[in-house]
Order: structure tokens, then C-alpha cells, then sequence
């Protein structure tokens, strides 16, 4: 049972890869931004309502949107949008916890280390703890906000800290997308590799504090 999941979140995150990847050639070629602004005065809706599923329903990844946000409504307008998605969408994953319990999460924290990043927000209950687990999981800020809504960390401590990160990193995606684009198009490895390299880092901090709460709950 337990190799049987391990190999469906493989597939799933070959799957996830290979999105991005034709999402980022999209992109380039001008298809993406054409097929959400062909929705007219409506356009503005259907972004932040994709920028939500893509927290929401996890784990999509809406990082594309934010690289066209610039393009189809002007920098700040765009950023204001993206920011917008990202508020309801993680309010949204918080909430659904919060009420409903373990099995949100779940369903979408697949992998054994996820369960302790929940383990240690639940028991730390401070913003510290939130800080560091929001830099480990800088790529996935829904996995957060679900564990979030299970530990006992208020909701706005939560919201805070998560717009905290969301301003600076929407600013670089909308304001800098297309020099990200090529960016990613050229050098995919450094891309994934300077991703991997922060996300590894918060997560040895959090597993640090968690073998502390280990080692005083063993006493």
C-alpha cells in the first residue's frame, strides 16, 4: 500500500513538472495570455478564480498566471490581482481545514516529511514556526495554509505572515515574468535547483525544531 502511494506522488509530480514546463512554453508563444483575455470584461474574474483552484485544488501550481499577470492588466494592476487570488485561495484552504478536519489534509499531503511540517505548526503555535515553514514551503504555500487550519495558530497570524511572502514574490513573478520566463526556458536546472536549495533549507529548520518537540515530549 505504502510503495503504491509512493508511486502515484511520483507520477503526480512528473506530471506537475511537465505542466510547468508546457505552461512556460505558453507562455512564450503568447497562448496562455490569449486564451484568459479572450474572456473580455471578464477577464479579471476568471483570473482570480483560476489563481484560487490553483490553491485550492492542489497541488496545480498557478505559478504561469503570475508571468501574465503583467501582460494582460498592466504591473500594478496585475499584481494587485495575484494578490487578490492568493488571499481568497489561502483563506479559502485555511477555512476548509479549520472546519473540516484531518482529511482535507490528507488528501494532499502525501509524502511522510509533510506530515511533520503539520505536526510541528500544530504544536509550536507561534510565528516563528510559521515563518520558517512558509520559507520550506516557499513553492507550495497551500500545503501551508491547510496544515495551518489544523493547528491552533489564529487566522490572522496565518494570513500575515503568508502576505507577508506573497507581496515581494508576486511583485518579482508580475513585474519581472517574461525575464523570468526566459530565465526558466534557458537554465531550467539552476531554476529548480535554487528553488530546491531554499526549500531544503526551511525544511531542515523545521525538522530540527521538530526533533526538539520530540525530545521534550519524550522527557
Amino acid at each position: 500500500m505504502v510503495k503504491r502511494r509512493k508511486i502515484i506522488e511520483y507520477v503526480w509530480f512528473v506530471i506537475i513538472v511537465l505542466l510547468f514546463i508546457a505552461s512556460v512554453q505558453m507562455i512564450k508563444s503568447g497562448s496562455l495570455a490569449n486564451q484568459i483575455d479572450s474572456f473580455g470584461i471578464l477577464t479579471p474574474i476568471i483570473f482570480v478564480l483560476l489563481k484560487i483552484s490553483t490553491l485550492v485544488i492542489a497541488p496545480l501550481g498557478g505559478t504561469p498566471l503570475y508571468f501574465i499577470a503583467g501582460s494582460l492588466f498592466g504591473n500594478f494592476y496585475g499584481l494587485a490581482l495575484s494578490l487578490l487570488g492568493d488571499a481568497l485561495g489561502l483563506t479559502i484552504c485555511f477555512l476548509l481545514s479549520r472546519f473540516y478536519g484531518h482529511k482535507i489534509v490528507e488528501i494532499f499531503a502525501g509524502e511522510n516529511f509533510f506530515k511533520k511540517v503539520i505536526n510541528t505548526v500544530a504544536v509550536l503555535k507561534d510565528s516563528k514556526s510559521m515563518i520558517k515553514a512558509r520559507i520550506a514551503l516557499i513553492v507550495m504555500p497551500e500545503i501551508l495554509a491547510y496544515a495551518s487550519g489544523l493547528s491552533r495558530i489564529n487566522f490572522l497570524t496565518f494570513f500575515l505572515i503568508s502576505m507577508l511572502f506573497s507581496v515581494p514574490i508576486d511583485f518579482m513573478y508580475v513585474f519581472f515574468g517574461s525575464q523570468i520566463v526566459a530565465t526558466i526556458a534557458e537554465h531550467t536546472f539552476l531554476f529548480y535547483f535554487l528553488v530546491s536549495f531554499i526549500s531544503v533549507a526551511g525544511f531542515w529548520f523545521l525538522y530540527k525544531d521538530y526533533k526538539k518537540l520530540e525530545n521534550i515530549q519524550g522527557m
